[in-house]
């Protein structure tokens, strides 16, 4: 998808500079005119059909910049929610594999989440995560400033990646956020931090958008005991 939008916008350009060499603008038809005034008797370089099909070209070259221009701003609403990678691809990228598993980070218990958006920290909120070791799957439930939301997702150990699907409840929480939408949220592991830390995105018919976020063990369920 990045590659088509590169095309259309190189497309674009082209158009553009097509249409500006014999652009045809104002300045073009003053020339055209003071050239015919000054010699009728030579022969004219542009004839009456010739005209039009110049002016037919560049119709369809505005047209086509046009259409480039619409199709590259939905692309990038399309686009700007939405991961490049699905979660079972990005958890699971040979890119990505670690060479030594050195501790569990993926401890079931309590967490706290934080997200960056509107140019703010939002958190931390505290969230319940279970992960099954050998489903290698995630799940829980939490409370923040949009409203209840239930979590699910899967992890790699070979990676040290997870990717969660965020799912608010409706009629909880703010009711001018909370749409009962779903939130992607792809993290991997910071050793330095000793935290997930990535991004989440969000795609829906009021708001599309990407920012980050990170997730950190608080205690486990076993030392709640």
């Amino acid at each position: 998808m990045h590659f088509i939008f590169r095309l259309l916008l190189f497309v674009l350009a082209l158009t553009i500079v097509a249409h500006c060499q014999g652009g045809g603008g104002r300045g073009g038809s003053r020339s055209s005119r003071s050239g015919t005034s000054r010699s009728h008797r030579g022969a004219s370089t542009c004839t009456d059909d010739k005209c039009r099909r110049q002016n037919m070209i560049k119709d369809y070259i505005s047209m086509g910049g046009i259409f480039f221009i619409i199709a590259a701003a939905f692309y990038l609403k399309w686009c700007n929610g939405r991961p490049a990678q699905s979660n079972v691809t990005y958890v699971n990228s040979s890119a990505a594999l670690v060479d030594e598993q050195h501790m569990n980070q993926f401890e079931s218990g309590i967490w706290s989440s934080r997200y960056y958006q509107y140019n703010k920290w939002h958190g931390p909120y505290l969230i319940s995560l279970s992960f099954n070791s050998e489903a290698f799957t995630v799940g829980g439930s939490g409370l923040d400033d949009i409203g209840a939301y239930t979590m699910e997702g899967l992890y790699s150990g070979k990676t040290n990646r997870i990717g969660l699907t965020k799912t608010y409840q409706k009629e909880t929480g703010d009711p001018t956020q909370n749409l009962g939408h779903d939130v992607t949220i792809q993290l991997s592991w910071n050793t330095s931090q000793n935290l997930f830390e990535g991004k989440w995105f969000v795609n829906t018919s009021k708001y599309s958008g990407n920012d980050k976020f990170e997730l950190k063990l608080e205690r486990t369920f076993t030392d709640m005991e």
